[in-house]
């Protein structure tokens, strides 16, 4: 781990370097500009790091759908998929526009909608008492003894 904290350190002071000496301009400016270059790389190498974690099986995701008794959730899967729709959609728009657009408010509702599905969900669950154990089967009772025979 501490290889690719320093390759990841390298390689933001040689972008930070670049910036500094290839961009015209005043050093403030230069500054920002480096700053968020190396912001950008950073955040791509973890997201990076975090991936191929993910194909070589080091991060298990395989509960990441289940709720506390082992099916599936719903309420996880829609808040998955709404959370990642939501976020490839403000991507396109500020790859597309090169600026940050305004979040409308129906897109905070439908995630917000989305967020208390699964907190109700949760609540629930635990309200009812399941908690990933199932309660033990009762015990039959004891047989009654047999009378004596005469």
């Amino acid at each position: 781990m501490k290889d690719r904290v320093g390759w990841i350190a390298l390689t933001l002071a040689v972008v930070g370097g670049l910036v500094l000496y290839f961009i015209p301009g005043d050093h403030t400016a230069k500054l920002v500009i480096a700053a968020g270059y190396a912001a950008v790389v950073l955040i791509f190498f973890y997201g990076l790091i975090v991936l191929i974690m993910m194909a070589t099986g080091s991060i298990d995701l395989s509960q990441l759908l289940e709720d506390d008794t082992g099916g599936a959730s719903m309420s996880r899967f829609q808040l998955l998929i709404f959370t990642f729709v939501i976020a490839l959609s403000f991507f396109v728009l500020v790859a597309k526009t090169g600026t940050l657009p305004q979040v409308p408010a129906d897109v905070l509702a439908l995630l917000g909608i989305s967020a208390t599905t699964y907190g109700v969900s949760k609540g629930i669950s635990a309200g009812s008492g399941s908690s990933g154990t199932s309660n033990p089967p009762a015990t039959p009772p004891a047989p009654a003894p047999k009378p004596p025979t005469p």
